[in-house]
C-alpha cells in the first residue's frame, strides 16, 4: 500500500469525527429514499385516483417507484460528491506545506508521482467508504422494479470516476496554492467549472448555433424524428454522463411518475433526433385512460402508449439509436483530465534532484 495514503488514512480514521461523518452520510442518504419513495408513491396513487384506478398505484407504478427512487439517490450522490470531494482533496498538499512536512516528503524515498497518487488515495478512499456504505439502499429500486442492477452499477461507476477527476483537480489546485483558504476556494471555484461550465456550453451549443439540416422527419416509437445533430458539449458533462449510463433516455414508454431525470435527459433526447418536449407528455397525465393491468396509457389522439403491445403509430417505446451513448465518451474525458492534472500537480511538488539520484541509485541496485 501507498505509505502516504497509508498514514493519512491511519491518521483519519484514529479520530471520532470520520465515523460520525460516515453515520450522518448514511442517515441522510436513508432520508432521500425514504422520501424519494413517499413522493414518488403519492404521486402515483394520485395519477391512478385520476383515471379511476384507485388502490392500485403500489402495483402498476412500481417499476415508476424504483426509477424515481434510484435516479434520486443517484443525483443526490453526485450533487454531494461534488461538495465534499474538493474539500477532501483540497487541503491535501498545501496542508503538508503549512505544516512545513512537504519537504520531508519530498527528500524520502518516494517519488514525486507515489506523493500524489497516495494523496489521492487517501482523499478518496473515505469518499470510496461513503458511497460502499450507500450501496444496500441501492436494492430497494432494484425489488421495486425497472431498473436493473447493471443500471445501479454503472450510475455509481460514473459517480465515482467523477470523484476522481474532481479529487484530482482539486490536488494540482492543493499543489500549486499558498494557503489552505486558497486551495479550497481554487478547488471548489474549478469544481464549478468543470460541472456548470459543461452545462453553460451545452446550452450554448444547444440554443445558440445554427442548427443543421435535419433531413426529413419521420414517426419512431410514436415520436417525430430526424437525424439530429451531436451535440459535443454532452460529452464532457459528469452529470449527462452519470444519467446516459444509469438510464435510456430513449425509453419512450408511459411512465406513472416522471423521474428526475426528466430535465438532464432532453440533450441525450435531442441528439438523437427527437424533440426534448416529446418527454413532457409521457407521464399518465397526459392520456385520456390508463390500463392498470397492462401499464398502457391511451393517448389523447387516439393511440396507445405504453409499456406493452403497439396499436398504432402513437406507441411509446425504446427507440433505436443513432447515435452511440454518451457515457464511455464522459470517462474518455474524465481519465484524461485526470491524468492531466495529476501530471501538472506532480510536476509542481518535484522531488530535489539529489533525492532522484538516490531513488534512480537503488532502481539500478535493485
Amino acid at each position: 500500500m501507498n505509505p502516504v495514503a497509508r498514514r493519512e488514512l491511519q491518521e483519519r480514521f484514529r479520530t471520532i469525527r470520520s465515523p460520525l461523518i460516515l453515520s450522518v452520510w448514511v442517515l441522510a442518504a436513508g432520508v432521500v429514499t425514504f422520501l424519494a419513495f413517499v413522493v414518488a408513491s403519492n404521486a402515483a396513487s394520485n395519477q391512478l385516483d385520476s383515471v379511476s384506478a384507485s388502490g392500485l398505484g403500489s402495483v402498476a407504478a412500481a417499476s415508476s417507484i424504483g426509477r424515481f427512487v434510484l435516479h434520486s439517490l443517484l443525483l443526490g450522490m453526485i450533487v454531494a460528491i461534488l461538495f465534499v470531494v474538493p474539500g477532501q482533496a483540497a487541503v491535501a498538499v498545501v496542508g503538508e506545506r503549512e505544516r512545513q512536512t512537504l519537504q520531508l516528503l519530498q527528500v524520502s524515498q518516494l517519488s514525486s508521482w507515489r506523493i500524489i497518487v497516495g494523496k489521492l488515495w487517501s482523499a478518496l478512499a473515505y469518499i470510496s467508504l461513503l458511497l460502499i456504505a450507500t450501496t444496500p439502499l441501492m436494492v430497494i429500486p432494484v425489488l421495486l422494479g425497472g431498473v436493473s442492477i447493471g443500471n445501479v452499477l454503472s450510475g455509481l461507476g460514473m459517480v465515482a470516476v467523477t470523484a476522481v477527476m474532481v479529487g484530482a483537480v482539486s490536488l494540482w489546485v492543493s499543489a500549486r496554492a499558498k494557503s489552505m483558504q486558497g486551495a479550497v476556494l481554487g478547488a471548489y471555484v474549478w469544481t464549478v467549472v468543470l460541472v456548470i461550465g459543461a452545462m453553460g456550453l451545452l446550452v450554448a451549443e444547444f440554443f445558440l448555433l445554427e442548427p443543421e439540416d435535419m433531413g426529413s422527419e419521420r414517426i419512431v416509437s410514436g415520436m417525430q424524428r430526424n437525424e439530429g445533430r451531436e451535440l459535443y458539449s454532452t460529452w464532457i458533462n459528469p452529470v449527462l454522463g452519470m444519467v446516459d449510463a444509469s438510464a435510456n433516455a430513449v425509453d419512450f414508454r408511459t411512465q406513472v411518475v416522471a423521474s428526475p431525470y426528466r430535465t438532464f435527459q432532453g440533450p441525450l433526447v435531442a441528439r438523437q433526433g427527437f424533440d426534448p418536449s416529446d418527454l413532457n407528455r409521457l407521464t399518465i397525465n397526459n392520456f385520456n385512460d390508463f390500463d392498470v393491468f397492462s401499464e398502457r396509457a391511451v393517448f389523447n389522439g387516439g393511440g396507445v402508449i405504453g409499456g406493452f403491445g403497439i396499436n398504432t403509430g402513437q406507441s411509446g417505446a425504446v427507440a433505436p439509436t443513432i447515435r452511440s451513448a454518451v457515457w464511455p465518451r464522459t470517462l474518455v474525458f474524465q481519465a484524461f483530465v485526470t491524468i492531466l492534472a495529476l501530471w501538472a500537480a506532480q510536476r509542481v511538488i518535484r522531488v530535489p534532484r539529489l533525492a532522484r539520484r538516490r531513488l534512480r541509485g537503488r532502481a539500478h541496485a535493485t
